[in-house]
């Protein structure tokens, strides 16, 4: 029987006899080409929110049609859009573990695929894929610089479907998980080097779990299902979304909490304690429990079984205990459980359990609560909330109070094991603020309040709970200023700019700063508009980090930043955290955990930023914790209320906003006619104002912002605007000395490399058929100028990079999977024992010896002229063995033994193109 179905692959249609189709294969994966997956990918990033969301809605149909006809074919056929969903989607895949691999670790894999020099261009492009001078317009996208390198350096691929991929994926994962680091290289080139660079750039995405579709996760699940969102939350299962949805038109009424199916948790909301009054309108009594410094997690238990999942949904169960006999908590937390308990699913924090102090310690002790192991003075132990499912019935559409009830007569509490968290009713905001108040003083994270009236709702911050912790009222905490020695370029909407900073504390003598100690990473609080403030500011003062080395006066450890700047350059930013912990990454020791910007301290000066001893004595009044002021019912802030501020000057207009005054000026040509500029910076002296002036008086138009009519954008520097049109390539920005000439000699000048900040890809198609990657024009005579220019270029972007023995080595073995047969005496170092005999005998055992060595040589080797610690082989010629005594007797007392060989081993080496085994010789 002969059918035919359309299937969408990007913006192609494919017509498949079906007959041929179901006689290969049953999973409706292994037909699916991955490249045509990447291209309904590129489609939709490409492609507004509106119309992306169509071209996935559209894909799917066509994919559920698809599987539909396989089905009526064979009831056994695997048509589920699981396959397709990890891979849109992989940061929410829980049945494929965690690969290991981040951008620096393929970056290295890609330069050797590529066999690219170290230090030349493209290496770097890689390895610092955020600095926009290495990365170009697509710094801070790795699988978009690794495109651009991979371009024109790849096959046609469409070697693998979607099936081949998740396997490779699955083996990867693996690989990873038996601590296989050969093993995950061998996947990964298997992957890479069998694909297109597009069908690269999207699996690079992939792997990292970071599509940038610019379509979220929430879009995707209702492209897929409008309940698809609603059912993961509560399963955190991909593969039960796509089994359960795969009709469009059937909706899920009734969600089922499943035991063993781990339930996206529900979240709290923030609440300035000042304000709490708004949050306690509902109910005549609130709860209020302990906020816990502890890791979310959820248990799952029935007849005899555990289960326990994070927050996000990883299983720990292998941690912690399947049953009674096994992990480090289960055989204790099993003896707790009341009789007549079958089966449950409970939501609480897990906790660490000092036993020397008998006290919880917190996270920010820098303990990992999932790696802890019996016999330990530290245990894990689990402090209880709420309960979701008992003895086979559902409870989460039950009330707090209600839910609370079955928790009672759930587990008997046992000190450093279980603990049921603890509860106290509140009804006034004045009852709140003293529940607060205790938890400063007890040095705790702060307080929850939940409204007893509600309902279990997974992954809903609105539902009836709060969080109240010191740092969200104003005047609780304690301020750190910090002065910035470093930092790091961002991604996303930051990328190409320094987003992140590395800050430092002062070390002093007699008052004065001597050093700078590294403190702390910091890269939110602060808007884009006061970024790019500080970062026009610091512009001209970043230094380039030397690989190994610090700059005199600052000293950071291992958190070091990729750019750097003098202190008496920088400025300090006021920083808001949670508290002082222990760190080794930071030279001071200590780092802030949870820091967040406050304030930019433009007033002070660089050397008032905060000292080591100062954040000493606040690390110990408070055991770390930078909050231990009270909080009050009414703000003492608010109580007194500020004067408004008057002022007799109308606001104005900076001078750069402003556009030029033109009344006056008349047209001297039509150069320009027809063409409409923005001009961005000064250039050499002359103001905007000046350079619009002269489109102006050459027939042209000008506009402060760039629109669809723009001819281009004109620049002499990259500040915050230049960088942000860069990027976007929807202009081209163009250097305004390309103007000046252009009006100088009379004519419009074409555009050349040496004018070009960015361009449009259409336009950098153009200038592609014209010049090559340095500069040089195909069809334009070179003058002297432009040689010494291009090769001024030619010299910065080739390298010549020095290896090591054992990087030939290592070398060898991955370009002839095994020893290099050119390569036979690679990682040997033999001395020679020549005779220094003046008769004919000795003649001829030299010559000999001689021509041994430089064979030796050709082939690899390195030699010796003594016997040293070195030395791996010892080549005496079986014709004069005068010292063949001398040097055994001294290979005996040799810790590590040589090989004494005669000549023919080299002989028969280097005729069998491999090692002979020397105890032949």
């Amino acid at each position: 029987m002969y059918s035919t179905f359309i299937f969408l692959s990007g913006k192609r249609i494919v017509v498949v006899k079906y007959c041929d189709f179901i006689k290969m294969v049953l999973n409706i994966a292994s037909k699916i080409k991955f490249c045509d997956l990447c291209e309904v990918c590129e489609n939709i990033q490409k492609s507004p929110k509106e119309k992306a969301c169509l071209i996935l809605r559209k894909y799917i149909t066509e994919y559920r049609k698809l599987g539909e006809r396989l089905k009526t074919e064979d009831q056994q056929a695997e048509i589920s859009f699981y396959p397709v969903l990890r891979l849109l989607i992989p940061k929410f895949d829980r049945e494929r573990s965690a690969y290991g691999v981040k951008e620096h670790a393929l970056a290295k894999i890609y330069i050797r695929i590529l066999c690219l020099p170290k230090g030349g261009m493209d290496a770097e492009k890689l390895l610092n894929f955020r600095s926009p001078k290495a990365g170009v317009n697509q710094a801070g996208d790795f699988a978009e610089v690794a495109y651009f390198v991979l371009k024109n350096r790849c096959g046609e691929g469409k070697k693998f479907t979607v099936e081949d991929v998740n396997s490779r994926l699955d083996a990867l994962a693996q690989k990873h998980a038996a601590h296989d680091p050969r093993g995950m290289d061998d996947e990964l080139t298997l992957l890479l080097t069998g694909m297109s660079e597009m069908e690269q750039k999207w699996l690079i995405r992939m792997i990292l779990k970071d599509m940038k579709l610019g379509v979220g996760h929430i879009g995707i699940f209702n492209a897929f299902h409008p309940d698809a969102s609603t059912l993961y939350d509560v399963s955190n299962d991909l593969s039960k979304v796509c089994t359960l949805l795969h009709n469009p038109d059937r909706r899920l009424h009734e969600v089922e909490i499943t035991i063993f199916s781990p339930v996206r948790p529900m979240l709290s909301e923030q609440c300035d304690i000042q304000k709490v009054e708004n949050c306690m309108k509902n109910s005549a009594f609130y709860y209020i429990e302990t906020k816990h410094d502890g890791e979310r997690f959820q248990i799952h238990f029935m007849t005899g079984t555990f289960k326990y999942f994070s927050r996000n949904g990883f299983d720990y169960t292998d941690i912690y205990g399947s049953n009674a006999m096994t992990g480090v908590l289960t055989p204790l937390l099993s003896k707790q459980l009341q009789p007549g308990v079958q089966s449950f699913i409970i939501d609480g924090e897990m906790m660490v359990w000092d036993k020397n102090i008998v006290a919880f310690r917190s996270k920010g002790d820098n303990i990992d609560v999932k790696s802890l192991k019996g016999g330990s003075y530290l245990q894990p132990c689990y402090c209880v909330f709420d309960i979701l499912f008992y003895n086979g019935e559902v409870l989460t559409n039950k009330p707090l109070c209600d839910r609370i009830k079955y928790l009672n007569s759930l587990i008997t509490p046992c000190e450093g094991v279980v603990l049921q968290t603890e509860r106290n009713i509140v009804k006034t905001k004045d009852e709140v603020i003293e529940r607060l108040n205790e938890a400063i003083d007890n040095k705790l994270e702060g307080i929850i309040l939940k409204d007893p009236e509600s309902v279990y709702k997974p992954n809903s911050r609105k539902a009836g709970w709060f969080k109240i912790k010191p740092e969200y009222t104003g005047g609780l905490m304690d301020q750190v200023d910090a002065i910035i020695i470093g930092g790091y370029y961002g991604d996303g909407r930051r990328r190409g700019i320094i987003s992140h900073f590395l800050l430092a504390a002062a070390v002093s003598k007699d008052g004065e700063p001597e050093e700078f100690h590294s403190l702390v990473r910091v890269g939110s609080g602060y808007t884009m508009a006061k970024l790019e403030e500080l970062i026009q500011k610091m512009k001209p003062h970043w230094r380039k980090c030397s690989p190994g080395e610090c700059p005199p006066g600052i000293i950071w450890t291992k958190e070091k930043p990729e750019v750097w700047i003098e202190p008496k350059n920088s400025y300090i930013l006021q920083i808001k955290a949670t508290e002082i912990v222990e760190s080794s990454s930071f030279k001071v020791g200590y780092t802030l955990r949870f820091p967040r910007v406050e304030e930019i301290r433009y007033d002070k000066k660089w050397t008032d930023c905060i000292t080591v001893s100062e954040l000493t004595d606040l690390w110990q009044r408070a055991s770390g914790k930078l909050y231990s002021r009270h909080a009050y019912s009414i703000d003492p802030e608010a109580s007194s209320p500020k004067k408004k501020r008057t002022s007799n000057h109308q606001p104005q207009l900076g001078k750069q906003f402003c556009s030029a005054d033109v009344s006056t000026a008349t047209i001297k040509s039509t150069l320009l006619e027809g063409k409409e500029f923005c001009v961005m910076s000064d250039y050499n002296g002359m103001t905007v104002q000046h350079i619009e002036t002269q489109i102006y008086e050459n027939g042209g138009k000008f506009v402060k912002n760039p629109g669809p009519s723009t001819f281009c954008v004109l620049a002499a520097e990259k500040n915050i605007r230049v960088q942000s049109h860069s990027n976007s390539k929807q202009y081209n920005v163009i250097h305004t000395e390309w103007l000046l000439n252009s009006v100088a000699s009379h004519k419009l000048l074409p555009w050349t490399p040496q004018n070009i900040i960015s361009v449009t890809p259409e336009t950098e198609r153009e200038i592609m058929l014209q010049y090559d990657v340095f500069g040089d024009s195909y069809t334009e005579i070179s003058t002297e100028e432009n040689l010494k220019e291009l090769l001024s270029k030619l010299e910065s972007k080739v390298s010549v990079q020095k290896i090591s023995v054992h990087e030939m080595a290592d070398m060898d073995i991955e370009l002839f999977s095994g020893p290099s047969p050119m390569g036979i005496f690679r990682l040997c170092i033999a001395y020679f024992d020549i005779p220094s005999e003046d008769d004919f005998e000795a003649f001829c055992v030299r010559k000999s010896l001689e021509l041994q060595k430089l064979d030796f040589e050709y082939y690899g080797g390195i030699v010796s002229t003594m016997i040293d610690d070195g030395t791996t082989h010892a080549v005496v010629h079986s014709r004069c063995q005068t010292r063949l005594e001398e040097i055994k007797l001294l290979n005996r007392d040799r810790r590590k033994k040589i090989h004494i060989v005669n000549e023919k081993w080299i002989k028969d080496c280097v005729d069998q193109r491999r090692q002979m085994d020397e105890r032949n010789y």
